[in-house]
């Protein structure tokens, strides 16, 4: 029974017998409908009895024989229980290279996701409801199936938190975080788990006492969640981290105090989690906490002179690129908080001060123009960015320019704030 080819149509659209024009990751009407695409331009082959022939001297049967055994290219199987599934849509979406919907963007640990898988019952709908999202992020087409699995998300995150044994895993923190993202994108404002940042820094202070996360994964995560809940308690003083959860590398809770976010902008003091932590402390007792302001004012400078550097030199390199221009976007922000706290206590030449609350406020409107580009998954953290220089703008040209940009990122997701 020798193998011949098949069609490299995905199987949605071989079982509906439709025409498939096989887009890699995604066929274009399993796009436009909303559903998982599986198998798009891979070569299947089917299988068929080879001949048998009568010999017309023998009168022996003889078959003909196969062709080239080793040689045979095999069907990919396709994955038959839910946790297989899940996997599998959730890959084929890791898949996407293009630097505006790749969802590495959101953490170095997704590639880990799909082995986490069946573990958690709050993990698995969350990574089901990202997949199933992730499509409207290309289509901008809601589909009922897509908010069927991000119910069921919520509806199991509530089961996991509530219970003991679970709720303070790796795993229940990453479901709040997948969650966080379809919310992002899909979501309502009224729904379950509005400030995910309170949220998540209850259970990061939760994993510091309880001391148990002890692999690389469990770093990851930490790392990049620590970072978006830092900056969200810049505006959020209700946010409160326990410092145990940047202690130095080979304590029990092993976050990475000197990996700046994403491991893409070395060197950069201020963008390590120590110094961010401690940044958010200043913003809520600036008053006393003036000697610090003007140490961290001074080294902010000198990280900002050579990030832009950093973010010269990768211009071709469009992933590290994007990350940079966030970290850059990081660091003015930063600057303009630090600005403020000197210009409202009177402390240095008010003259050089505003000239430099100008400059910050232009090179966020800069570095926001032109992370245009990777909308809208690599430059989802510039509303933020925009925001911050809106504040403090008092120049009518800027405003209105910071306004335009405002309203070009909140179209791609609604809910961003």
């Amino acid at each position: 029974m020798p193998g011949v080819p098949s069609s490299r149509g995905c199987t949605a659209c071989r079982q509906q017998k439709k025409k498939c024009d096989q887009l890699t990751p995604l066929c274009s009407r399993c796009a436009r409908l909303g559903i998982p695409c599986i198998g798009s331009g891979e070569r299947r082959y089917k299988f068929m009895d080879a001949p048998i022939r009568t010999s017309s001297k023998t009168g022996t049967r003889t078959e003909s024989p196969p062709a080239a055994k080793s040689k045979m290219q095999l069907a990919t199987p396709v994955p038959s229980n839910r946790t297989a599934l899940d996997a599998s849509h959730f890959i084929s979406a890791l898949r996407v290279t293009d630097v505006r919907f790749d969802l590495r963007i959101y953490g170095p640990f997704f590639v880990e996701l799909p082995r986490r898988l069946g573990k958690n019952r709050a993990l698995d709908a969350s990574v089901r409801a990202l997949a199933a999202s992730y499509p409207w992020v290309h289509t901008r087409q809601y589909t009922p199936d897509m908010y069927k699995a991000y119910g069921e998300a919520l509806a199991c995150l509530r089961v996991s938190l509530g219970d003991p044994a679970t709720a303070g895993s790796v795993e229940t923190m990453c479901a709040v975080y997948l969650i966080m993202i379809c919310q992002g994108w899909i979501g309502r404002g009224g729904d379950f788990f509005p400030n995910h940042g309170e949220a998540i820094a209850h259970l990061l202070n939760t994993a510091a006492a309880a001391r148990n996360w002890q692999d690389e994964f469990a770093a990851e995560v930490t790392n990049t969640l620590l970072v978006i809940v830092i900056i969200e308690s810049f505006a959020n003083h209700k946010i409160n981290l326990d410092p145990s959860l940047w202690a130095p590398s080979g304590s029990p809770v092993i976050a990475r105090p000197n990996r700046p976010p994403a491991n893409h902008a070395p060197g950069i003091e201020c963008l390590r989690i120590p110094s961010l932590a401690a940044i958010a402390d200043y913003t809520r007792n600036p008053q006393g906490n003036l000697p610090a302001i003007i140490s961290a004012h001074a080294v902010l400078q000198c990280d900002l002179a050579n990030m832009k550097a950093l973010l010269s030199e990768v211009q071709d390199a469009r992933h590290i690129h994007a990350r940079r221009q966030t970290s850059y976007g990081t660091l003015l922000l930063l600057g303009l908080m630090a600005n403020w706290a000197l210009r409202v206590f009177g402390i240095g030449n008010p003259h050089a001060l505003e000239l430099e609350k100008a400059m910050l406020i232009d090179e966020i409107i800069d570095v926001a123009q032109g992370a245009l580009q990777y909308r809208p998954l690599a430059a989802s953290a510039m509303p933020r960015f925009i925001m911050a220089a809106r504040m403090m703008a008092d120049n009518k040209a800027r405003l209105v320019r910071l306004e335009e940009l405002l309203t070009l990122y909140r179209s791609d997701f609604p809910t961003s704030d």
